[in-house]
């Protein structure tokens, strides 16, 4: 692997001008990379002025590089080289891994001009390398012995010096985008504190910025382990004993330039304005400090340290698996098991040594319960970090009791909550909140949400295990998602929207809320089962939901009459989107018999609108009349403009399939009319949906497409995904049928990816609409199999948004 980078480039742009500077950048850029050909160099990254060459041999790379640092000889463009040899990992078409960081490091202590080699390397080649020693670079590894290609002349090597920081066994991995932040902000502030939760990999990031920033500080950099400090009076001793200045150590660090990292403060907090007054005395001095709380100190920058992202946690896994097993290669599954891991390092660390006896499938079902599998790691780490368990311990240890009561009770939701109910089910406090916010022991997420990582939350589910409370925050928890739901279902439709959009946010939280109600108290869960429904189905989720209707209905003695007959209508309606006619009309036509047998003529009238939808979605339309007609004379003797628009609705589908287009079209826009004035936004697309239907059928593609776009704009704003798969199709119809057989196979292949990806499906009479338009020769053209390529590609939502636009 070849690494080079400019040196000096700002200085360098200074004095030739932008014009001047950029013709040298490109003459640069062209001899390196014909150099490189000419070898058979692989071209893997460029960055700014920086290249990531690979070769199939040393040999290679060194005859490359030298004929690039010839070519460059008569040139402004000064260039360092850093070569080294190693095995690497290809995810997402990068090579990742150690030695990739490696090169780049061997690079950056080099001069303009020079090529330096690792040992690894000069232990292929045959060839004359000048031994310039052993050196530590800045990954804090041991030091290399570092070698250089040519005679040439050069000062030392930018390697670190007066570094007083413990050696690391590896380099740090997936942090460069948090490693180029905290370089920005360390340029602007001279205390940073890195805050996360217990495994984050706080202390090996500020060690890798400590390493960074070492060449500014001209008295070194100085590392004070605050693990073992349970009193603040010994901080400053503390520091004291490691930097020099036992008798004075505000004097001593007056006078100094100097950096310290304070790793781990969080049990001695009382310490900082100690910390802050040192500070302020030595004005040439800065600290990086780790801690699970913020200082909270004047001229302080905190900066939280999240999970890794996806490709750096499959990097370190892998990077941690292969020291236990050097043959490890990740498969399919590795990404479910970094997830599964929160993608905290510490976690990633301890189930990677689990590879030398487990498949990924074995991990990741083990995985269910994480604490007892992540322990067994590396002998030589610190007793609190030897077991997730341990380490999450140590957090717990430094709550108040009424934090820890607090931190237990979280646990009974899952997935995330909000403040609300966090209130309402644990007797929430703002400041506890707060503090446990600020303790790193739960996370804030988006739309005012926040979250236990799921380590943190099967520790904290112990505890509440071990507190007695259990039982009475479940029962707790199912009733406030029970009373969302019952308030769903009598809210005006505004008001219902909102309901309908937090319940969205919390699937999980309402599945458990479900669950203990098949135990407890299936009828007090009625209300939310119902009003789930449709939110349910266009979401994906429609099975789930099918499986405990299916359960609640085993035992009818569990249930009201009411309850009873809600449920089977609900299951019915189920098995018309599961395309089975027979089981919908028999559970149906039971809730009928139970609606009208307790006098519920709403009930009735739900039942009657959906035996309508249940003949249009069979192809039958002429059996719907009869049942129509009850519904509208109910509807409209209740005065229910819902049910009005949505009984228009159904009759309009029939009278389109028996080919009655101008009676259908009056019964949509009627229905369109009467449900917008309600504000019926959702109930609102699924007819001009319909009306989009009815004009691609009659031809009239001007219309249709339309119509397709704004109903796909209504549904992107009630989140219905299965509606959009049906636009994205009409669309494609329209498409072919003006002969753009390139997007009709684009937005064809969309929609069923839609379908697919998110558990839909398009009921059987909608999906024969679409594909008697799309049969050969259309969907046998080169367009239209050019589309279907292309799709693999695209991305769904800037698709959509593209025809959302051009509908406003």
């Amino acid at each position: 692997m070849l690494f080079t980078d400019i040196e000096g480039s700002t200085r360098l742009l200074r004095e030739l001008g932008a014009s001047r500077y950029a013709e040298a950048l490109m003459a640069h850029r062209e001899r390196i990379r014909a150099a490189a050909s000419t070898h058979g160099g692989v071209e893997l990254g460029t960055e700014g002025d920086a290249f990531f060459f690979v070769f199939q041999s040393a040999g290679d790379c060194l005859a490359a590089s030298t004929e690039m640092q010839r070519a460059l000889a008569d040139g402004p463009v000064r260039v360092r080289m850093g070569i080294h040899s190693g095995e690497v990992l290809l995810v997402e078409g990068d090579y990742v891994g150690m030695a990739v960081h490696k090169a780049a490091r061997i690079s950056s202590v080099a001069h303009g001009g020079q090529i330096v080699v690792s040992a690894q390397t000069r232990a292929l080649v045959d060839v004359s390398l000048r031994d310039l020693g052993e050196h530590r670079l800045k990954d804090l590894t041991v030091p290399e012995r570092l070698y250089q290609l040519g005679d040439g002349e050069f000062p030392p090597l930018h390697t670190l010096r007066h570094v007083h920081l413990p050696v690391q066994a590896t380099p740090l991995l997936g942090r460069e985008r948090e490693l180029a932040e905290l370089l920005e902000l360390s340029e602007t502030h001279r205390l940073v504190t890195l805050t996360g939760t217990g495994g984050s990999g706080k202390t090996r990031l500020s060690l890798a910025l400590a390493a960074e920033r070492s060449d500014r500080y001209a008295d070194g950099v100085w590392w004070v382990s605050l693990a073992a400090v349970s009193d603040p009076e010994l901080v400053v001793p503390a520091i004291a004993a490691a930097v020099g200045g036992a008798d004075d150590l505000a004097a001593h660090l007056g006078g100094r330039s100097l950096l310290l990292v304070l790793d781990n403060l969080e049990q001695v907090l009382d310490a900082a304005p100690a910390i802050g007054e040192l500070l302020a005395s030595a004005p040439e001095c800065a600290a990086i400090v780790t801690s699970r709380e913020r200082l909270a100190i004047d001229g302080e920058q905190e900066y939280p340290v999240g999970p890794l992202s996806p490709q750096g946690a499959v990097a370190l896994f892998t990077a941690r698996a292969r020291q236990v097993k050097p043959d490890f290669e990740p498969g399919v599954g590795i990404d479910a098991i970094c997830a599964r891991l929160d993608r905290l390092p510490l976690a990633l660390e301890l189930a990677a040594t689990r590879v030398k006896l487990l498949s990924e499938d074995q991990l990741l079902s083990r995985l269910e319960r994480r604490l007892p599998l992540l322990a067994g790691g590396r002998r030589d780490l610190p007793q609190r970090q030897a077991t997730m368990r341990a380490t999450i311990a140590w957090s717990y240890d430094l709550l108040s009791e009424i934090e820890k009561r607090l931190f237990a009770r979280l646990a009974v939701f899952v997935g995330g909550f909000e403040l609300e109910a966090a209130e309402r089910i644990c007797d929430a406090g703002l400041e506890e909140l707060q503090s446990l916010i600020d303790k790193s022991l739960l996370r804030e997420g988006e739309g005012g949400h926040f979250f236990l990582l799921e380590t943190t939350r099967e520790y904290a589910l112990e505890c509440l295990a071990a507190g007695g409370e259990e039982g009475d925050l479940r029962t707790r928890h199912a009733a406030w998602f029970f009373e969302l739901g019952a308030s769903a279902g009598k809210a005006r439709p505004e008001q219902r929207d909102a309901l309908l959009s937090r319940l969205r946010q919390e699937p999980a939280n309402v599945s458990a809320a479900l669950a203990w109600a098949l135990e407890h108290d299936i009828e007090a869960a009625v209300p939310l089962a119902d009003v789930l429904f449709f939110s349910w189905l266009n979401a994906g989720r429609l099975e789930e939901l099918r499986r405990w209707y299916a359960q609640a209905l085993a035992d009818p003695g569990a249930l009201s009459p009411s309850g009873h007959a809600t449920l089977l209508m609900m299951a019915g309606l189920g098995s018309t989107y599961a395309d089975q006619p027979d089981a919908a009309r028999a559970a149906m036509n039971e809730a009928l018999a139970l609606f009208r047998g307790q006098g519920d003529e709403r009930g009735e009238l739900r039942v009657l609108n959906h035996l309508v939808g249940i003949e249009f979605a069979s192809g039958t339309p002429e059996l719907a009349f009869a049942w129509h007609e009850q519904a509208i004379e109910i509807a409209e003797r209740l005065n229910d403009h819902e049910a009005i628009g949505r009984s228009l609705h159904y009759m309009g589908e029939n009278l389109r399939e028996m080919g009655s287009y101008d009676q259908a079209a009056e019964l949509y826009i009627r229905s369109i009319e009467i449900l917008r004035a309600d504000g019926l936004v959702d109930r609102v697309s699924s007819v001009v949906h319909s009306l989009a239907d009815l004009r691609l059928d009659t031809r009239e593609l001007s219309a249709a497409d339309r119509l397709y776009r704004e109903a796909l704009a209504l549904s992107q704003r009630t989140n219905d995904v299965r509606l959009s798969a049906y636009c994205l199709a009409g669309l494609s119809c329209v498409a072919a049928l003006n002969g753009d057989g390139d997007t009709a196979g684009l937005l064809w292949a969309l929609a069923e990816r839609t379908e697919r990806e998110h558990g839909v499906r398009m009921l059987g009479t909608e999906r024969r609409r679409y594909e008697t338009i799309l049969v050969p020769p259309i969907s046998d053209s080169d367009g239209f199999r050019a589309g279907i390529t292309q799709a693999q590609d695209a991305d769904p939502t800037a698709v959509t948004l593209r025809l959302v636009d051009v509908a406003h």
